[in-house]
């Protein structure tokens, strides 16, 4: 049965009758009698049958109703979606976020989005950067974020402006009395870093190396959140990126990086697929964000 003739099945079911199901949905008696003719030859076998003048369903015309009642649920929602959609309305926005990224900038972002989308729902996940983009690879997020490149085949990718990476220590700490901090200033500290297969630790070792230094890790950790709570526990100094001080963790201080460091923020989305309306608006409001945030 196509999907009309399942409506029309369904309305004769709850009339019980040709004539209020015509009624009901608006058309003649005779093609609702020619669908149900049809349907049946399609299917092999009766959906009704005449008793005495009345119409009965036959005992497989009861076993389809209720799957006949939920294909009709999924497509009154389906319409609905679209057309809420079609006109901005409500949807639902899917988005994987890394890290800081999850953190941070997204609650500032959610938060701008939906003064403008109110009725449109987030979907936001923290994964790591491989993890999220593995996830809009397979179609199960709408856009993807991350601090580290992401050239994976399938995605689609756009930079946007980013943090630069500081330099967090607890409050009263002596490197908090400099205005930057240099990879000099940090050698004779406790450093909570990133591995050096990661992004971020390759790009902190050339770093360190162009000072005339190795970089030596007392605790390796695979966030900059999870340095941070470290940091403030007393393991140690870190070198993060900029969006952990928007967290506000007290008993942690911040100063800048140098030689600076900047990190732009991956977008990616399927290459493969148009971007979906409200998930467009989403990236526009992220870039709002970090515009203000860089401000």
């Amino acid at each position: 049965m196509n999907a009309r003739q399942i409506e029309i099945f369904h309305a004769v079911m709850r009339m019980r009758s040709v004539t209020g199901a015509a009624a009901f949905l608006g058309i003649s008696q005779p093609a609702v009698s020619k669908s149900l003719k049809q349907a049946e030859d399609g299917i092999g076998f009766p959906l009704f049958r005449t008793v005495k003048g009345r119409l009965l369903p036959t005992a497989e015309a009861e076993r389809l109703l209720p799957d006949a009642e939920r294909i009709l649920r999924d497509v009154a929602a389906f319409t609905r979606l679209t057309g809420e959609i079609s006109t901005g309305g409500a949807g639902l926005v899917r988005v994987t976020a890394s890290s800081s990224l999850s953190t941070a900038l997204m609650p500032r972002a959610v938060a701008r989005f939906q003064r403008s989308h109110p009725l449109v729902r987030v979907s936001s996940h923290l994964l790591p950067a491989r993890d999220a983009a593995e996830t809009v690879l397979a179609g199960q997020a709408d856009l993807g974020l991350c601090l580290s490149p992401a050239a994976i085949p399938g995605l689609a990718v756009r930079s946007l402006p980013g943090p630069r990476m500081i330099v967090i220590a607890p409050e009263g700490h002596a490197l908090l009395r400099r205005r930057v901090v240099q990879p000099t200033d940090i050698a004779p500290y406790p450093l909570v870093s990133f591995g050096q297969e990661t992004y971020f630790g390759q790009v902190l070792d050339e770093t360190f190396a162009a000072a005339g230094l190795k970089r030596e890790v007392a605790l390796q950790v695979t966030m900059s959140i999870s340095a941070a709570c470290h940091v403030r526990a007393g393991a140690g100094v870190a070198i993060v990126d900029g969006f952990t001080r928007q967290l506000g963790l007290a008993g942690l201080g911040w100063r800048p990086f140098v030689p600076t460091i900047l990190l732009p923020v991956t977008l990616m989305t399927q290459e493969t697929r148009a971007v979906p309306q409200l998930a467009a608006a989403f990236a526009q409001a992220l870039a709002a964000e970090l515009e203000d945030m860089a401000a």
